[in-house]
């Protein structure tokens, strides 16, 4: 006699399965972006008053700290969470063109520096948008 078999609803069934330590990689890709933001923001308040400097330099390595606990949470999602590289690769990038920004915008590079920054809060949006998306990476 053949046992009855459960069938699952059409739901349950394309619920994705998430790695390992994706909660914590949610969590810092969305710090990431914040911090990002806020040095954005920061810069901004420099063109109209010049004390701003100080409150964007403060504020450098709380991204120096977001980036760390995304590389992180990257390694953990990719070694122990058996997930996608894919993220790791994108956080290495981005800690790579942080490091660059951080060079550029101490010799006073603005042409650089500016749109690199933008382009860096940009990229860190786009990696929290696909870490929040209901789909997972391949």
């Amino acid at each position: 006699m053949s046992r009855p078999t459960k069938l699952l609803s059409s739901a349950h069934a394309k619920r994705p399965v998430r790695p390992r330590f994706f909660g914590l990689m949610k969590v810092s890709t969305g710090f990431l972006a914040a911090a990002l933001l806020v040095q954005g923001i920061t810069a901004g308040q420099l063109l109209s008053n010049e004390g701003s400097r100080q409150l964007h330099h403060a504020t450098g390595p709380i991204v120096t700290v977001a980036m760390v606990l995304q590389i992180i949470a990257a390694l953990l999602v990719w070694r122990a969470g058996r997930g996608s590289a894919r993220y790791l690769a994108a956080s290495a990038l981005l800690m790579v063109l942080i490091s660059i920004q951080f060079v550029v915008g101490g010799s006073g590079n603005l042409a650089v520096h500016v749109p690199l920054g933008v382009a860096l809060f940009g990229a860190s949006a786009v990696l929290a948008a696909q870490v929040w998306s209901p789909r997972p990476a391949d």
